[in-house]
């Protein structure tokens, strides 16, 4: 059985690790659901149908909850900073202390989902727990809301330019057909003219 630690010794794509974090994250709602809590390290993560928790526990409480969440996030924010270097890193030990120190200059290597998603800011630095598929909904929402329709567009080229604030992606698109438009009228207006 290949373990978390083992997969990303070799495989360094972080839109996988994001997926693979966003499928724990559901996976851990759930354990807590049902009253249960996880031991979560890179060694303890392992991919049965599908990448688990190993070693579950019951008697989940609200302490050992926000420790599991909070232990995920180190791990996730320790891969995404590793995989660049093509050294993996379990941060789900390290003090949160220290990755709160520290944030600023690793946040940068965090794929994300939404331009809005802070989710492991939140959770490390401001220590307000909550899992990542519910943040992910509520910014969702927020956005949907504000009748903000770039928020499903992300796959798409323009909508990808999008997420890196390039505000005239959509101004683009639009903007060709109308040059070649006009250049065809002009075209015409001046054979007619010369005609």
């Amino acid at each position: 059985m290949e373990t978390l630690k083992e997969h990303f010794t070799y495989n360094l794509d972080p839109d996988q690790a994001r997926e693979i974090f966003i499928k724990l994250d559901s996976r851990l709602k759930e354990l807590h659901s049902e009253g249960k809590y996880a031991d979560i390290t890179s060694e303890t993560i392992g991919f049965v149908e599908d990448y688990d928790f190993l070693r579950v526990y019951k008697g989940s409480n609200e302490e050992l909850r926000k420790k599991n969440i909070e232990s995920l996030a180190k791990l996730a924010v320790g891969t995404y900073f590793s995989l660049p270097s093509g050294t993996f890193y379990d941060y789900s030990c390290f003090p949160t202390e220290n990755l709160r120190n520290y944030f600023d200059s690793i946040e940068s290597n965090i794929p994300v989902v939404y331009p809005e998603d802070s989710y492991y800011r939140e959770v490390l630095v401001n220590g307000n727990m909550w899992y990542y598929n519910d943040y992910l909904n509520t910014i969702k929402k927020q956005a949907q809301g504000k009748g903000n329709n770039r928020v499903l567009t992300y796959s798409t080229p323009q909508g990808k330019a999008m997420t890196n604030k390039e505000e005239a992606a959509f101004v683009n698109l639009a903007f060709y057909p109308i040059i070649i438009s006009l250049f065809v009228i002009l075209s015409y207006m001046i054979y007619i003219l010369v005609k």
